[in-house]
């Protein structure tokens, strides 16, 4: 009869698809198996190619969001590549911009102490030098007043010496005594007093040495102060060479400080920006895993799977469209 004959023809493709089912473990194909037993013969066939056409379907769909999948996997795993290699670089610029900030600030502390050692002993030479060229002058001064004072004192003498030298007596207007009355004076009678002029050249020489003295005291203190003054000038070259040098290189020194804290500071700014994007791709990465990764099987798999599962309905609906013109036993032959 002819409902046998149709009967037959879906349990041949039930066990098939049963078969295959089992085989693939796919309960799409044994879900339709169990379906088809009971339904109308062109209902099976029609069943059959839908499935068919949904599988295709989700094959074009997946293969989209396959290519979806891998751009914006490989995306999200270049921007953390790259991210990555930026921290590191980051990292290590930071470090040597920090060492030589450090060494920077070091050595400007070194310069200040320097600076200020420098000015504290200009300050102590300048007052110094004050000092001795006030003792110096004091002294000159003073030896000099000895000297007029002793040039006026040898002069004197020396007049005095000459003049009384030169004196005589006059004795016609002098009243006339016994000379047994006369007391003695140390001189003879008629004779005027002239000093003791064998002592004048002894008074005057001893004056003359103490004007030499002056002289040289005089002189040797011009020398002293002189050489003092140079000394101090050129104290006060070098000290002032050496502070120049010292207050240039605090200068160079601080406009390198200056720089190089502005590129650390540029420096840490980029490393929290590419720490975010490193923390925004591994995100993302997280995010694609339940859809591109974590799908129970990989996309080949499911690609071979879907393969059998459409080859085997196929064939079932080669059974069908072969089977009245071959029976049951030539219906499979050619599929």
């Amino acid at each position: 009869p002819l409902g046998d004959e149709a009967a037959n023809e879906r349990g041949l493709v039930a066990t098939l698809l049963r078969s295959r089912g089992a085989e693939l473990k796919s309960t799409l194909l044994t879900a339709l198996a169990s379906k088809i037993s009971a339904d109308p013969l062109a209902k099976v066939k029609q069943l059959i190619q839908e499935l068919i056409e949904r599988l295709m379907q989700e094959a074009a769909n997946e293969s989209n969001q396959k290519g979806w999948c891998d751009k914006a996997t490989a995306e999200a795993k270049q921007k953390r590549e790259y991210a990555s290699e930026e921290i590191l670089a980051l990292n290590g610029q930071m470090a040597e911009l920090e060492a030589a900030r450090d060494q920077l600030k070091e050595e400007l502390s070194e310069l200040a102490k320097e600076i200020k050692e420098v000015k504290a002993a200009q300050k102590v030479a300048e007052q110094e030098r004050q000092q001795e060229k006030q003792q110096n002058e004091a002294t000159i001064d003073e030896a000099r007043q000895g000297l007029s004072a002793l040039d006026m004192c040898i002069d004197l003498l020396d007049k005095f010496y000459k003049t009384i030298k030169k004196e005589s007596v006059d004795l016609s207007l002098a009243q006339q005594s016994p000379e047994e009355e006369a007391p003695d004076a140390g001189f003879d009678n008629g004779e005027a007093y002239t000093g003791s002029q064998s002592e004048a050249g002894g008074i005057l020489g001893m004056l003359d040495v103490m004007k030499s003295d002056f002289t040289r005291t005089i002189s040797e203190t011009q020398v002293e102060e002189k050489k003092a003054e140079q000394d101090h000038l050129a104290f006060m070259a070098e000290s002032g060479t050496s502070l120049a040098t010292k207050e240039a290189a605090t200068s160079e020194k601080s406009q390198e400080l200056e720089d190089r804290e502005s590129k650390y500071g540029e420096a840490s700014g980029d490393l929290d920006a590419q720490t975010g994007i490193l923390k925004t791709s591994i995100k993302e990465l997280q995010e694609l895993k339940p859809a591109c990764v974590d799908t129970g099987m990989s996309y080949e798999e499911r690609v071979a799977r879907r393969e059998d599962e459409v080859a085997a309905l196929n064939k079932g609906l080669c059974i069908l469209e072969r089977y009245a013109d071959y029976g049951p036993e030539g219906a499979a032959d050619g599929c």
